[in-house]
């Protein structure tokens, strides 16, 4: 079901947006180094929580976005992998606890312009995310681990602001879940862009992720919130 509904989207997008002129393509590898806040209630084990920096906890990452654009229409995603991992405390034992996030995250949506002019656009977006994550927490030596994945459908908007020739300002919002994936999730971001040279982006901005996921009696809940830096190839 979910692929099909993330085919749909794209040809849906593709169909709409054929009459309006050429196709362009972005892709963009980026860095993005949050805060990370964390609360795990897995199998048997109590609750095991943490609020720490991802350089602190980072075992590896791949981050990487992109779009393709015809007139109004866009086709945008990204694909995430993150593996991560803290020692916590439990009461007054220190380092009593640990908790391992190991999986990925991935999306896929449609947006059209509801409003455009030579210095900006603004977007109404929907479409769908795909999380996959393999999470456990010890405690006390007594390790609990669990499997989820859901895919959360998503609505939002964004806006783009051309400056001058070189600079740009793009702010995004979206919420999702809705208890169909996720009990709820929401995403905020902000974003300065500078044309370094033909074809070639520098951007960097502020991005805020929090998702909150409940079966039976598994909470993952999950925040991601810190500056990031992209490097856009464009063709």
């Amino acid at each position: 079901m979910t692929k099909r509904a993330m085919a749909a989207i794209a040809a849906s997008c593709v169909a709409c947006g054929a009459q309006a002129g050429d196709w362009t393509y972005t892709i963009a590898p980026y860095f993005w180094g949050p805060e990370v806040r964390t609360s795990f209630d897995i199998g048997p084990n109590p609750p095991v929580s943490g609020d720490t920096s991802i350089f602190d906890i980072l075992k590896g990452a791949f981050l990487i976005a992109g779009e393709a654009r015809n007139g109004r229409w866009a086709i945008g995603g990204e694909f995430n992998y993150l593996n991560l991992g803290d020692d916590v405390s439990v009461g007054p034992f220190d380092d009593a606890a640990s908790w391992n996030l190991k999986g990925t995250m991935s999306s896929l949506g449609a947006s059209y312009a509801v409003f455009e002019d030579d210095l900006s656009r603004l977007e109404a977006l929907a479409g769908l995310r795909h999380w996959d994550l393999d999470v456990s927490t010890t405690v006390l030596d007594r390790t609990a681990s669990k499997d989820e994945s859901w895919t959360d459908p998503l609505i939002g908007a964004r806006y783009h602001r051309v400056l001058n020739e070189r600079w740009s300002l793009t702010a995004m919002g979206n919420v999702g879940g809705f208890g169909y994936g996720s009990k709820f999730q929401w995403e905020a971001i902000a974003q300065a862009s500078w044309k370094w040279k033909h074809g070639i982006s520098v951007a960097g901005g502020y991005r805020h992720l929090d998702v909150e996921f409940q079966e039976d009696r598994n909470v993952i809940d999950l925040i991601l919130t810190g500056p990031y830096v992209a490097l856009a190839f464009n063709f």
